[in-house]
C-alpha cells in the first residue's frame, strides 16, 4: 500500500506574516497532524524570485497508506484547519492549497 504525501502551501503576503505563520505551525500545529496520522513532516520555504512576490510555506506530511489519510481528514483535518483560519483568516491574506499524491518511489533519508 503506498504512501500518502499531503502539501499544504501557504502563501503570505510578506516575511513578516510568515513569521508569523512559522511560529504557529511549528512545533504545535504539526505535531497534532502528526497524532492524527501522519508520520513524518517536512517545512519548505521555496525561493522569492522578488520581494513582490508571495511568502511561501509549503508543509509536506507523510501519512503511511490512503485510510491513515483519510482518517485524518475524517476526524482531525477540519478542527486544525479551523484553528487555521482563527489565527490567520481571509483579512490576513493568507491562502492556502492544498495537493494530495501517492509516493512512488522514496530513495535517501
Amino acid at each position: 500500500m503506498p504512501s500518502i504525501l499531503y502539501t499544504v502551501r501557504a502563501s503570505c503576503p510578506n516575511l513578516h506574516v510568515r513569521g508569523r505563520f512559522l511560529s504557529w505551525l511549528s512545533p504545535n500545529h504539526v505535531a497534532e497532524v502528526m497524532k492524527g496520522g501522519a508520520t513524518s513532516v517536512r517545512i519548505v520555504l521555496p525561493d522569492r524570485e522578488n520581494d513582490a512576490a508571495p511568502a511561501v510555506v509549503e508543509t509536506h506530511y507523510v501519512f503511511p497508506s490512503r485510510k491513515a489519510f483519510d482518517t485524518y481528514l475524517r476526524d482531525h483535518a477540519p478542527a486544525l484547519r479551523a484553528d487555521g483560519l482563527r489565527h490567520f483568516p481571509p483579512e490576513s491574506g493568507v491562502t492556502y492549497a492544498r495537493q494530495v499524491a501517492e509516493i512512488a518511489t522514496e530513495l535517501g533519508g
